[in-house]
């Protein structure tokens, strides 16, 4: 049952024999051996968790196939490790195989029959089982730990019922012994057929039975008594109130798991205060209950949105004493770290570093242009902590927040000679014996099945869009179910002979991101989540969008390449570049007919793309007079050329999405009542015929002396003086000269 359902199950048994108490089971010695191996792997002895691992006991008693159920992080693989290692205490030595059945295909995991010779290859799962009815020394638990769907586990049928036997397609029949157990460990059963579940003992865990104060218990446990002191305290005032406050009040980004969100805080703590081991320095009340703050904020807040941040701030500075001082109206405690070597709070403004435009370079590659911010500083941070204690991040957001950027540039930094990164970009049609190969690809044998990255450097491995997998018709994704794997066991069962073999990756850590769930994008499972740190990146600021963008403009166009009138159009152009951007966005909504209107980061990026790349020629300080070519269309000034130029790429980038006529003419009058609003009528006019920029008018370029071709097809961004006549000119000679050179 689940916990919410015992004490009706229990009051409908007293209601039948009133007056009758019935005793439970008194197991002495394997409750002792419990203790004793709970204490010795550093648990805690919660007394509903004990009653699940006697009830597991109780189960194994009668059953030779048991599902343990329920969510991630109620503490199900912990019960199966312990059990075992109290019944090995006992006498006979038990050990456990674990696999993930949805990591691997059937045939794989059973077996398959070579169409061309009839030669039989056995599966993982058929090679472990014939290997446990081998071993008569110690008993066998195989643990099935994955999703349970309605085609594997009817396999196992014969396996479950009282012929306990596994059927192989080659006809091999495989009794189980008397030692071995079949063993499932899934989230839940809801595409169990009745069939299976009538066969198996089941016991479910609810989150319930474990919580968070446990896993909070044993960590403290192996932390220095003065920092455990100093701790406890921030745990019992902080967590489980801003816990419930978040649950009833405020909606994540994405669903999380008690114990994922504290595994996220423990992870933190952990990397915080490593540097302070180290140097067994002791910490002040005040610095340690900062710390906690700061972790706190980004583990339980590290789901929100940018619009619930202030309301999880304010609930925050409602009982915290130590909480930052507020700088502008619109700080939160997200906005601060806490100093290491003074320990108090700091504004993340001072830590953003300062940057300069590439003033050299007339064409500078504009992808590789990267502006440190406040939202890309903060997350670096956070992703080089997690790191440092070999914990794997996740990042999640909406398109164009710079997500992949983020992780390319924290990758970007470490010691090349050290450590190498591998990118892994996740499709739907990503199949887990893809992702398989990929790793095994980068990892090279170093002893026994220990494998690990060429010359013994360590490797990290950056998942792109991890939620992008397809979902079966079980609603399963299989190919997270072997990161999953990777993750948890550290290893992957080979595809090749040997097969039933685990390899095991070493010095590996991993990062991933992926897009916001939700509005037919995928989740991932919760399972999956439960091993990562995961940290929702919001949409930068309006204020940050200018600092961007007005950075680039202001480098590009600089007074002393242009008049103070083309100079002044550059610096009007990023709010109304927003401006018409925010526009779109609330005025073009996605409909069923029009699911591709999304307007992201990457539309304004695009915008000021093209702004940026049309040559400086044409309208700059520099060319001499009468060199200048004819702006085109009705442009007469070097400013109205550039208006032009921005009109031409909002068209480009906001008109050419959109499919009806309609749509397209209210953009058009969008950025021309912009336009209105912001300049002279003069300046407005230059702009009313449309300009058109490409960048194939220019011909070859030819060495002078040698009459060697130096550049066959030189790309400069300019306005087409003859508008769409000439382009239409231009590019019936290009494919003229196409088909008469091409053989």
């Amino acid at each position: 049952y689940i916990a919410e359902d015992v004490p009706l199950f229990l009051s409908l048994i007293d209601d039948l024999f009133p007056g009758l108490k019935a005793d439970r089971a008194q197991f002495p010695e394997v409750s002792k051996a419990l203790e004793k191996v709970a204490l010795d792997k550093g648990y805690q002895l919660h007394q509903n968790w004990l009653n699940k691992c006697i009830q597991l006991y109780e189960t194994y008693l009668v059953r030779h196939g048991i599902m343990l159920v329920g969510p991630s992080g109620g503490g199900k693989t912990a019960i199966m490790d312990v059990l075992a290692g109290a019944l090995t205490e006992l006498g006979t030595k038990h050990v456990i195989w674990r696999m993930n059945p949805k990591a691997i295909t059937a045939p794989q995991m059973f077996g398959r029959m070579d169409a061309t010779t009839g030669d039989w290859t056995d599966g993982i799962f058929a090679v472990l089982w014939r290997r446990a009815a081998k071993n008569k020394n110690q008993n066998m638990w195989i643990v099935l730990d994955g999703p349970v769907d309605a085609i594997w586990i009817e396999n196992l049928n014969t396996v479950l019922d009282d012929n306990k036997v596994l059927t192989l397609a080659n006809g091999d029949r495989i009794l189980m012994t008397p030692n071995m157990k079949a063993m499932f460990e899934p989230e839940n059963l809801s595409n169990a057929s009745p069939a299976t579940v009538s066969r198996a003992g089941i016991i479910y865990v609810s989150d319930t039975e474990l919580g968070w104060e446990p896993i909070v218990k044993s960590w403290l446990a192996k932390r220095d008594s003065a920092q455990a002191t100093g701790l406890q305290p921030c745990f019992d005032k902080y967590v489980g109130r801003m816990l419930e406050f978040i649950r009833v009040n405020l909606r994540p980004v994405m669903y999380n798991e008690t114990a994922g969100t504290v595994g996220t805080l423990l992870t933190l703590l952990n990397a915080i205060l490593k540097k302070y081991e180290a140097t067994h320095e002791q910490l002040s009340e005040a610095k340690l209950e900062r710390m906690f703050l700061y972790c706190l904020t980004w583990s339980l807040g590290g789901l929100l949105s940018e619009k619930e941040r202030p309301t999880f701030d304010a609930e925050l500075r409602t009982f915290a004493a130590n909480m930052p001082q507020r700088e502008a109206d619109t700080d939160t405690i997200f906005e601060f770290l806490v100093d290491e070597s003074t320990g108090n709070w700091r504004h993340w403004n001072q830590c953003v570093p300062e940057w300069t435009y590439p003033h050299n370079e007339e064409k500078p590659k504009f992808s590789q242009l990267v502006i440190p911010t406040l939202d890309s500083v903060r997350y670096e941070r956070l992703l080089s902590l997690v790191h440092s204690v070999n914990g794997a991040s996740l990042l999640v957001g909406g398109p164009g927040t710079a997500k992949t950027t983020v992780i390319n540039q924290f990758l970007g930094k470490f010691n090349s000679e050290a450590m190498v990164s591998k990118t892994i970009t996740f499709s739907s049609l990503t199949t887990p014996q893809i992702f398989q190969v990929s790793i095994e690809g980068s990892v090279e044998k170093r002893q026994g099945r220990t494998y690990g990255p060429p010359g013994s450097k360590t490797m990290c491995v950056f998942i792109d869009d991890i939620s992008m997998p397809a979902v079966n018709e079980w609603g399963d994704q299989v190919t997270n179910e072997i990161v999953r794997q990777l993750l948890e066991q550290g290893g992957m069962y080979g595809l090749e002979k040997p097969i039933g073999d685990m390899k095991f990756i070493v010095d590996t850590s991993y990062v991933a991101a992926m897009n916001a769930p939700g509005g037919g994008k995928n989740d991932v499972p919760n399972r999956l989540k439960r091993q990562f740190a995961i940290f929702n990146v919001p949409l930068p600021s309006v204020a940050a969008i200018n600092g961007i963008f007005g950075k680039l403009v202001e480098g590009r166009f600089s007074p002393d390449l242009f008049s103070e009138a083309v100079v002044q159009v550059a610096h009007r152009l990023v709010p109304m570049t927003v401006t018409l951007w925010n526009r779109t966005q609330q005025k073009m909504l996605p409909t069923p007919a029009k699911f591709h209107y999304l307007f992201n980061m990457r539309e304004l990026s695009k915008v000021f793309q093209g702004v940026m790349l049309a040559v400086r020629d044409r309208f700059s300080n520099k060319t001499p007079p009468g060199g200048q070519k004819p702006f085109g269309g009705a442009v007469t000034a070097p400013e109205g050329y550039l208006l032009g130029l921005w009109v031409h790429e909002c068209r480009r980038v906001f008109a050419d999405k959109l499919v009806s006529h309609e749509d397209k003419a209210w953009v058009d009058r969008a950025i021309t009542d912009l336009c209105r609003q912001e300049f002279p009528p003069e300046l407005c006019k230059q702009v009313d015929e449309p300009m058109y920029f490409v960048d194939f008018l220019r011909e070859p370029v030819v060495d002078d002396e040698t009459g060697e071709t130096l550049d066959a097809h030189p790309s400069n961004y300019e306005a087409v003086p003859g508008g769409i006549a000439e382009i239409r000119a231009r590019v019936e000679a290009l494919q003229k000269r196409f088909n008469e050179e091409s053989k």
